[in-house]
């Protein structure tokens, strides 16, 4: 309704406030999965945008428009570009030898970070590296899934962002996947464990932690606790972490935990058949429900 009461030239006359209206229709269209509509404010605030910042708004609505179109590949190039952009280059290649030298590099590094170090640190306020560390957390996301060996070298940038700059919300998603890769590429679990139960008392600690808790399901929760805690009671930290992501509107990661919880409790035996077939049942309508049944 906002976005027909503009004047017909409301791009030149007004232009800030086109600008939002168009950001917000867009928005509310991803949340609807109104694809069309989204697709439309996109093209309109790209074309129309007076600077590069102006478009960095709907730049990560493409992100999350792509990659729930399982365009992972898209999705990632469309970081890249942007983040070549605000001074952060990356190799749209990267082969293992590379990602060797960076793991040697990150272990290092990571061995000398402490909780209360981090802690410490103060707020990043640069506005272009905080635009930076909010594409890097979306790439490390879609790199999990297209292209993990890109993850050492993102996490590890923004762990030196956030040692250089400040600290940042997205600063806990960098350590945490800096954690990860070291158990994907090295052997050094221990690292790995101890740079997890860092991060975890970060997201704990943050006024943002419900939404953290989401992001970081696959890293924290389905990754570095299982190396070292009991599978039993990892699976039953699920159901919380699911009610986390729900409350952040994070639903693709809540039925991702919602689903590992029957999984995992399959396996452990935490729950007769009888049971575990209804959990399955009301997950499955959930999915259907919330439209995440890939």
């Amino acid at each position: 309704i906002g976005i027909r009461l503009l004047e017909t030239r409301h791009w030149e006359t007004q232009y800030s406030l086109s600008l939002n209206m168009f950001e917000m229709s867009a928005s509310v269209s991803c949340v609807h999965g109104d694809i069309s509509k989204m697709t439309s404010c996109l093209d309109a605030i790209i074309s129309h945008a007076k600077t590069f910042d102006d478009t960095l708004k709907a730049s990560s609505l493409l992100v999350k428009l792509l990659a729930s179109s399982s365009k992972f590949d898209e999705a990632r190039d469309q970081c890249l570009m942007i983040l070549s952009h605000l001074g952060e280059v990356f190799p749209s290649e990267v082969s293992l030898p590379h990602v060797q030298n960076e793991m040697s590099t990150i272990q290092v590094l990571l061995r000398s970070i402490t909780h209360d170090q981090i802690k410490l640190l103060p707020r990043m306020t640069d506005r272009s590296k905080l635009n930076a560390m909010k594409f890097l957390n979306m790439l490390c996301m879609y790199s999990v899934i297209s292209k993990p060996m890109l993850l050492p070298l993102l996490s590890c940038r923004m762990v030196r962002l956030t040692l250089q700059y400040g600290f940042c919300d997205d600063s806990i998603v960098g350590l945490a996947t800096a954690g990860y890769s070291v158990f994907l590429f090295t052997e050094d679990i221990q690292l790995a464990s101890y740079i997890g139960k860092v991060s975890e008392s970060l997201v704990e600690e943050s006024p943002n932690k419900h939404a953290l808790r989401a992001r970081l399901c696959n890293e924290l929760v389905g990754t570095l606790n299982m190396i070292t805690e009991p599978l039993q009671s990892v699976v039953a930290s699920f159901p919380e972490v699911y009610n986390s992501a729900m409350m952040a509107g994070d639903v693709e990661n809540a039925m991702i935990c919602r689903w590992w919880y029957c999984t995992g409790s399959f396996w452990t035996g935490a729950s007769n058949l009888l049971s575990l077939s209804k959990h399955y049942v009301q997950c499955i309508k959930e999915a259907v429900r919330l439209k995440h049944t890939e």
